[in-house]
């Protein structure tokens, strides 16, 4: 106020949250989240979990936890008609191999469809079945990906993601190709200018090699552990490329895109071993990562947005990025795809083909719904959605396989699934400012009569 009238992107920095009551309340909650895991960490070591009371018999509350929802899971299924384990049996520690039950995959995705309708319901039925389907095939690609280099020990990476790409371009040339024979005008394929391709359908193919090539790098110079902690601040990263590269952002959404990349770090289970190399290797795959959602944002969402919708933006960028992939495969793989192939017989040849042919379906859902929950939910809104790999890993562990689930690791559970919710309803919040003002600059409303009525929606 002391430097005179704000102007409209300052205002609705200012006010998108500190308008209400409850934006500051959600804004606190958030913020004392990000520090429970830090006081966690000082009260305990989470390397060695607590002892039970030997003179009164206590029982760790994780332990309970863990068993109540090990019980839950047999008593629906009991409930349902079905035959389990008995409702006063344990959990096996972790190290056993412990066979899922069959009805636990479904309670695990029905407790996934639950949290993601619970946060993303006031975006619509189109975003949370968006999200569902991308946090999906994300959990799967990893299982599809082992199946062909476990099963067949045909580990190429770099020629199976070639063919990745390559499926996902003819799959979305066939679905604009049938878009325009059945479209009563006959509109034809959209074709980006040079512009557009040198300098961002380019680079975004360019960056999502880079990055997939970087993480895999990494991953034999350092832990699994290790790795999943740093790519946690992926959204961070993607937080500065789309202030870089223009795009709106309201920077108190700092606040909950912090509080899930902590939340994710803090739980991530397993040795961490240090690396200077892998930890290089993580951050430029990071950093990469983010240019290439910023990038696609933008293509989707900024100027020519009814020109690239999700399906066209995939056939544009898997057509460089399965060049450079096969290129890549062709220098460090070389020939050797091609004559392990040639060397096996029909049946194990013909299994091997199932096996990548999943995987290529795997990889081209997951392609097509990033594009879409990034149209719907911007840049940093997806990976923030990527980062709930961190809720099903934990859950999932735990009602599947029996893991133990550690104090730590509660903490960064809660801390993920309300930092999402956070953003997600601020974000929300802050979209309906900005489009009030952008309506009210257009009517030519004096800008007393326009931050009254920002105020007051």
């Amino acid at each position: 106020k002391a430097r005179g009238p704000t102007s409209g992107t300052e205002f609705v920095l200012l006010t998108s949250c500190t308008d209400t009551r409850r934006g500051r309340a959600m804004l606190g909650g958030v913020a004392i989240l990000a520090l429970l895991p830090a006081l966690s960490m000082a009260a305990s070591d989470p390397a060695a979990p607590p002892a039970p009371d030997a003179k009164r018999g206590a029982v760790d509350p994780v332990d309970l936890w863990h068993t109540a929802l090990f019980q839950a899971g047999t008593s629906l299924h009991s409930w349902a008609g079905g035959a389990g384990p008995a409702l006063g049996d344990a959990p096996r520690p972790m190290g056993d191999i412990v066979p899922a039950p069959l009805y636990a995959y479904p309670e695990t995705f029905a407790f996934m469809a639950c949290a993601i309708m619970f946060v993303y319901s006031n975006r619509g039925w189109r975003v949370v079945l968006s999200v569902m389907v991308y946090l999906t095939a994300l959990s799967t690609m990893k299982l599809a990906v082992k199946w062909v280099f476990v099963e067949y020990a045909f580990h190429f990476p770099r020629f199976l993601t070639a063919l990745h790409f390559k499926c996902g371009g003819g799959v979305s040339l066939a679905m604009l190709l049938r878009r325009r024979f059945s479209s009563s005008d006959g509109g034809a394929i959209p074709v980006p200018t040079a512009t557009e391709f040198c300098f961002m359908i380019a680079p975004i193919a360019l960056a999502a090699s880079i990055s997939i090539g970087a993480n895999n790098m990494a991953l034999g110079f350092a832990s699994v552990a290790f790795t999943e902690i740093v790519a946690s601040t992926t959204c961070i990263f993607t937080v500065g490329t789309v202030l870089l590269m223009g795009l709106p952002f309201d920077m108190w959404l700092l606040v909950p895109t912090m509080a899930v990349a902590m939340g994710c770090a803090v739980s991530t289970a397993g040795e961490v071993n240090f690396s200077m190399l892998g930890l290089v290797l993580c951050l430029a795959s990071n950093a990469f990562r983010s240019v290439k959602v910023a990038l696609q944002q933008k293509l989707m969402t900024g100027e020519s947005k009814d020109k690239f919708d999700p399906c066209t933006l995939l056939m544009w960028v898997s057509l460089p990025s399965a060049i450079v992939m096969l290129a890549s495969s062709l220098a460090s793989e070389g020939l050797e795809p091609y004559r392990r192939m040639a060397a096996m017989d029909v049946v194990t040849l013909r299994g091997l083909w199932v096996a990548i042919g999943v995987s290529c379906v795997n990889a081209v859902v997951l392609n097509l719904a990033q594009l879409f929950v990034t149209k719907d939910l911007g840049a940093v809104g997806s990976q923030l959605v990527a980062q709930a790999r961190a809720v099903l890993t934990v859950l999932g562990g735990a009602v599947l396989f029996g893991d133990p689930v550690t104090k730590l690791e509660l903490v960064g559970v809660v801390e993920v699934l309300v930092g999402i919710y956070a953003f997600s309803a601020m974000e929300a919040r802050s979209k309906e400012r900005r489009a009030l003002e952008l309506k009210m600059e257009k009517a030519k409303v004096p800008q007393a009569e326009k931050q009254a009525a920002v105020e007051n929606a």
